[in-house]
């Protein structure tokens, strides 16, 4: 809770200033490239989160690292991250950015969750069907979950589509205690 209360300030702002610079498209591919560099990066994880780390060292490391790999507001905005000791929210900050930026698109993010990955082809048909059903452009995030044993759930804004079969058998095992 704590993470969206300081992450929509600091997303805000991302927001405006790649406005106001006409640079919101590659503002948006660098922000999911740091966002995904996070997630599988354990070393640029405990970069961000560490506290015993000085603000200076991470703005310098900020600046070795991605000086000539991200748009010069993206840089600005991890410096201004860490000057703050804030930087342990970019990923927080990041989702509520790119959240707001589908918003303005009249996008909606479709959380889609399957045991194996899903073809580009099952992708389209996917956000199709989405789009016909909530009369807005949908986005896919996708994940995989071995548990759910077979089928999909989607979660979109507050509705879930679960055709798991982790589900179904759920439901079976629930009608023959019944009986």
């Amino acid at each position: 809770m704590r993470d969206i209360r300081v992450a929509k300030p600091y997303a805000r702002a991302l927001y405006d200033a790649a406005l106001e610079q006409d640079a919101l498209i590659p503002i948006v591919a660098d922000v999911t490239k740091l966002i995904l560099l996070t997630e599988q990066s354990e070393e640029f994880e405990q970069l961000i989160n560490s506290p015993v780390l000085s603000p200076q060292f991470k703005s310098e490391m900020f600046q070795q690292l991605f000086a000539d790999a991200v748009h010069p507001l993206v840089l600005n905005f991890l410096h201004l991250l860490a000057s703050r000791q804030r930087e342990r929210y970019f990923v927080a900050i990041g989702d509520v950015f790119l959240a707001l930026v589908d918003e303005t698109a009249g996008r909606l993010v479709a959380k889609v969750t399957t045991t194996v990955p899903m073809t580009p082809e099952q992708q389209e048909r996917l956000t199709q069907q989405l789009g016909a059903y909530s009369g807005k452009h949908v986005r896919l995030e996708t994940t995989t979950d071995p548990r759910i044993q077979g089928g999909f759930i989607v979660q979109l804004n507050d509705t879930v589509f679960d055709a798991s079969v982790a589900t179904q058998l759920q439901r079976l095992k629930q009608q023959l205690a019944k009986g």
